[in-house]
């Protein structure tokens, strides 16, 4: 059986990294919102789906003009909206006007469409799928629109995790959150080792991280205050670096992966408290 002061540092630790987690996703969120990453991105995979022209005008129609506030772009659009926004555009002409009946073959509204567009081949490959009426092709649009609304949230998780990743680096180092030397604090002070397990084992209590009362960053032992960097060796350097890379990577794995573990390090804890009393 693992020893309790090993199975205390691991708490802490783990409990660093969700609060560390927390703090990089809070301010993830906050310049995502802040620079409409959410919006952009979307409206980037729109234009890539339906070409720049068409793109434009399914966000100036009406459905999807409404669902943009205080002038900024939606970040979300349900595909079947979209795609009764496209059609409805198809199925109109400049002037607002029908021209195609929506319950008329779909052929008849694919042909609208320049052969040349990136949205011609697409249309037309969609209509072979059994359809006969435009109201029918609606859902082979919604769906060909859903996949690639799925490619679009893809595109956002791998720049959002780039975000966090960076901002974790930011907060990690202005924490100063080596994990070798907090390792080493808890390791070292019995009385603190304690202290953050009792905390790890109340933030578990709560059974989920919503609701969990996770503690700041002054339960540990971080900060720049008594840091004598000019008296700093190459090694001590090394060493920090090496520790700030290590809390780096696990601020990236995210604050749910981090609270998950938590409560298994907890459980661990618990059952050779029992044991012990046996």
């Amino acid at each position: 059986m693992l020893d309790q002061p090993v199975v205390d540092v691991a708490l802490g630790l783990a409990l660093l990294y969700v609060v560390l987690s927390l703090a990089a996703s809070a301010i993830t969120e906050w310049i995502s919102a802040l620079l409409g990453l959410r919006s952009k991105n979307l409206r980037a995979g729109v234009e890539s789906l339906l070409g720049k022209e068409y793109a434009e005008k399914v966000y100036a129609h009406p459905l999807i003009a409404n669902l943009a506030r205080d002038g900024k772009l939606p970040s979300y659009i349900e595909p079947d909206t979209m795609a009764t926004a496209l059609l409805d555009l198809l199925a109109h002409d400049e002037d607002g006007k029908p021209v195609v009946d929506l319950a008329g073959p779909a052929s008849v509204l694919v042909e609208r469409v320049d052969g040349d567009h990136v949205l011609g081949p697409t249309l037309r490959a969609l209509a072979t799928r059994g359809v006969d009426t435009v109201d029918g092709l609606r859902g082979q649009v919604a769906g060909w629109l859903d996949e690639g609304m799925n490619r679009v949230s893809g595109w956002y998780k791998r720049r959002a995790h780039v975000l966090i990743f960076v901002i974790g680096a930011v907060v990690t180092v202005a924490a100063n959150a080596s994990t070798l030397h907090v390792a080493r604090d808890l390791w070292t002070d019995a009385a603190l080792r304690e202290s953050v397990a009792q905390l790890a084992a109340q933030a578990v209590e709560a059974g989920t991280l919503a609701d969990a009362d996770v503690p700041d960053l002054g339960a540990f032992p971080l900060g720049w205050e008594d840091v004598g960097l000019g008296d700093w060796s190459f090694l001590d350097w090394i060493a920090r670096v090496l520790g700030w890379l290590i809390t780096i990577s696990a601020v990236s794995l995210g604050a749910p992966f981090w609270f998950d573990l938590l409560g298994k390090v907890a459980s661990l804890r618990a059952a050779g408290g029992r044991r012990n009393a046996a």
